[in-house]
C-alpha cells in the first residue's frame, strides 16, 4: 500500500508574496520614487535591490469562474528574480533615502554621499561639504534631499546635488524627516526638535524634547510630530504650540510610530497590540486623547507598524516575525506572513498602497503585492 500525503495548503503569502534570503539581517527597506525597486540596507553595510517587475504578477494569475463567479489565484510556477547587489558599503547611522525618480541616496563608510540606481549601479559623487553625513531625508516637493553633516544642514538638488539652501543648528543632527507635502523638515539635534521651512531651511520652531528617539513622523496637517523612544515612551510634539509631551508606560521601546492620512489616526508599536489615537485628539498634557483599538491583544510585542497610504488599514509586524493587516479601529486581522521566530525589522508601503516591503532579523526580505480585487 502506497501512502500519500495531502498537498500542503497554500498560504496567502505563497500567492501574493515574494521572498529573498539576503546575506545579513535587514535594517531598512524603502521604495524609490517611481516604485520600480526596493532597497534593503543590511547589518554590516551591505545594500541589495529587489526588482518590482514581476513576470508572474498576482493580477496575471487571477481567474474568475464563470459558473460560480468565484475569483481564484493560481500559485507561482517559477522562482522570483534574484536581488541585485550594489558595490558599496554603507555607513551605519544615516541609512538611505529615495533620490530622483529611480535612484537612492546612500552614505558610504567614509561618510560621503553616493547615488545608487535601481539596477545597482553606484555613482560616487564629490564630497559636498566638510565632515561625514549624519542624517538625510528626501524632500520630494523640492525635488531635493536634505543632508546633515553634524550641525550643518544643506538642501541639495536631487539631479546634481547642487546646493539650494543651508543653515547651522549648532548641535549634531541625528535624524531628519520631511512633512508629507514637503513644506517642513524636522531635525533631531541634541535634546530638541527643530522645525525648518524646507525651501529655505529657515527655523520655524525650536522645541525641547528629551529621549533617545528611533523615528520621526509628521501628521498630514503638519500640526504634530511624533517620535518613538528607546526609553519605552512616545514623544508627541505640538508644532503650533512649540511644546512636547511624553507618553510613558509602553512595555517595550517604541520602534515605529506613524500617521494614517486615510483614517486620520496615529499608531505606534511597543505594546502587545497596536496603540493608537484619533486625530486631532492626541494625548497631550492632562488630556488623554481619543484612543482607538486595532487588532487583538496577544502575548507577542508589536515591533513595527505601517499604515497603508491609500486605505484605512495598517500592516503590523511582531517580534516573532508574524505580519498582519488590520483595519484601523477594528479587531479584524488578516495574516500576511507566518511568524518564523525572527523579528520584523523594517516595513514600508509603496506610494500607491499596492505593495508592502518587509525586512527581517534573519536576513529575509519580502514584497507582498495586493491584487485590486482584495480591496473591493
Amino acid at each position: 500500500m502506497i501512502e500519500t500525503k495531502p498537498p500542503q495548503a497554500l498560504s496567502l503569502f505563497d500567492l501574493i508574496g515574494r521572498e529573498w534570503t539576503l546575506s545579513a539581517p535587514v535594517q531598512q527597506v524603502g521604495f524609490n520614487a517611481s516604485g520600480s525597486a526596493v532597497a534593503c540596507r543590511m547589518e554590516g553595510g551591505g545594500l541589495a535591490l529587489l526588482p518590482m517587475a514581476d513576470a508572474e504578477h498576482p493580477e496575471k494569475r487571477i481567474r474568475m469562474e464563470f459558473d460560480t463567479g468565484r475569483t481564484t489565484i493560481r500559485p507561482r510556477e517559477n522562482p522570483v528574480a534574484p536581488p541585485v547587489g550594489a558595490e558599496v558599503s554603507l555607513s551605519e547611522a544615516p541609512g538611505f533615502c529615495a533620490l530622483g525618480e529611480q535612484g537612492f541616496a546612500v552614505v558610504d563608510q567614509a561618510g560621503a554621499l553616493t547615488r545608487v540606481t535601481a539596477r545597482g549601479q553606484v555613482v560616487k559623487l564629490a564630497q559636498a561639504g566638510a565632515g561625514p553625513v549624519t542624517a538625510l531625508c528626501a524632500v520630494q516637493r523640492q525635488e531635493a534631499i536634505c543632508v546633515a553633516r553634524g550641525g550643518a544642514l544643506a538642501l541639495l538638488r536631487a539631479e546634481d546635488f547642487a546646493p539650494l539652501a543651508d543653515c547651522d543648528l549648532g548641535e549634531p543632527v541625528t535624524q531628519l524627516a520631511a512633512s508629507g507635502d514637503g513644506v517642513l523638515i524636522a531635525a533631531r539635534c541634541g535634546e530638541r526638535i527643530v522645525v525648518l521651512k524646507a525651501e529655505t531651511l529657515e527655523t520655524r520652531a525650536d522645541i525641547p524634547a528629551k529621549g533617545t528617539l528611533d523615528c520621526l513622523a509628521w501628521s498630514p496637517d503638519r500640526k504634530w510630530i511624533v517620535a518613538g523612544c528607546r526609553e519605552t515612551s512616545l514623544v508627541v510634539v505640538n508644532v503650533l504650540r512649540g511644546e512636547a509631551d511624553v507618553i510613558e508606560g509602553f512595555p517595550a521601546p517604541v520602534g515605529s510610530a506613524a500617521f494614517s492620512d486615510k483614517a486620520n489616526v496615529l499608531v505606534a508599536s511597543g505594546a502587545f497590540r497596536v496603540v493608537g489615537w484619533r486625530c486631532p485628539d492626541l494625548p497631550f498634557g492632562k488630556y488623554e486623547g481619543d484612543p482607538i483599538h486595532t487588532g487583538k491583544p496577544g502575548l507577542t510585542l508589536v515591533d513595527r507598524v505601517a499604515p497603508n497610504p491609500t486605505r484605512d488599514s495598517c500592516a503590523v509586524g511582531y517580534a516573532n516575525g508574524l505580519v498582519t493587516l488590520c483595519p484601523l479601529g477594528q479587531p479584524d486581522e488578516l495574516m500576511l506572513v507566518e511568524g518564523k521566530g525572527a523579528s520584523v525589522t523594517a516595513m514600508e508601503w509603496s506610494a500607491d498602497g499596492q505593495h508592502l516591503a518587509l525586512g527581517f532579523a534573519d536576513g529575509r526580505a519580502a514584497i507582498l503585492t495586493f491584487p485590486k480585487v482584495m480591496f473591493k
